[in-house]
């Protein structure tokens, strides 16, 4: 595996006349896990859709896994994935078939102990027969988790991904992306708020589209001049409410 599952370079992206991420610099190693932060516009969730290749860049680089992202959008996806802030069901498809369309298509061996366990983590076993459509919405983002943690990709994207849980949901999220960090997965996601006590091992701020500051939680400390770093505390030191962010 690559020292670098991710590595971005002058990533600029354009709506129109709106400039979403300019020239954004990011590299995110094997093994780390790195938080994405900024309010609300920053640009967080355009970054990992194009990372994910969801969406097209107007400019610059994204490598995933070694391959470059605009030349290979179909070859990335056997490295990458990417959990947005509101997953998409299909419809006619239990909790459990979910797992085992996505196993089928990675064309994972010996899935079912791994999916079993991941469900009951999740606190979604006695559920697996239910449709989707049945969940609350942090069964739906927990039964979303539960299919990129089996795929166990090279690269793991998860747009806001504790903001729909509990906070005893999300501590076990937690534990799960360490866990796959630790294995050597690269994770990077977005945030507003984290779980007590925790520390990732990289920031990365977005503001208006820029990287504004990144690195780990002493580099923040450092060169903000901030003595706690949270998400709320990061957007304070750019000027930004923390109800913003």
């Amino acid at each position: 595996m690559p020292e670098l599952p991710l590595l971005v370079e002058g990533l600029t992206h354009r709506y129109g006349d709106v400039v979403a991420l300019d020239a954004v610099d990011l590299r995110v190693p094997a093994g780390c896990l790195t938080t994405l932060v900024g309010r609300n516009g920053a640009g967080k969730s355009t970054l990992l859709s194009c990372v994910a290749g969801w969406t097209r860049a107007s400019a610059g680089s994204i490598r995933v896994n070694g391959l470059a992202v605009a030349d290979a959008e179909r070859a990335i996806r056997r490295f990458v994935v990417l959990v947005p802030d509101t997953p998409r069901f299909w419809i006619d498809l239990t909790a459990w078939e979910h797992l085992q369309f996505v196993a089928g298509v990675h064309r994972l061996r010996n899935w079912r102990p791994a999916a079993t366990a991941i469900l009951s983590a999740f606190g979604l076993q006695q559920h697996a027969d239910a449709y989707p459509l049945a969940y609350s919405r942090g069964m739906r983002h927990k039964l979303a988790l539960a299919m990129a943690l089996l795929v166990q990709p090279r690269l793991l994207l998860l747009d806001e991904p504790f903001a729909p849980l509990d906070a005893e949901s999300a501590g076990q999220l937690w534990q799960a992306l360490r866990a796959r960090a630790d294995d050597g997965t690269g994770v990077l996601f977005s945030c507003h708020q984290l779980p007590p006590d925790t520390d990732p091992d990289a920031w990365v701020v977005l503001d208006g589209g820029r990287v504004a500051a990144s690195g780990t939680t002493g580099d923040l400390r450092r060169s903000l001049g901030v003595q706690t770093v949270t998400p709320e505390a990061l957007l304070r030191s750019l000027g930004h409410p923390a109800a913003d962010g």
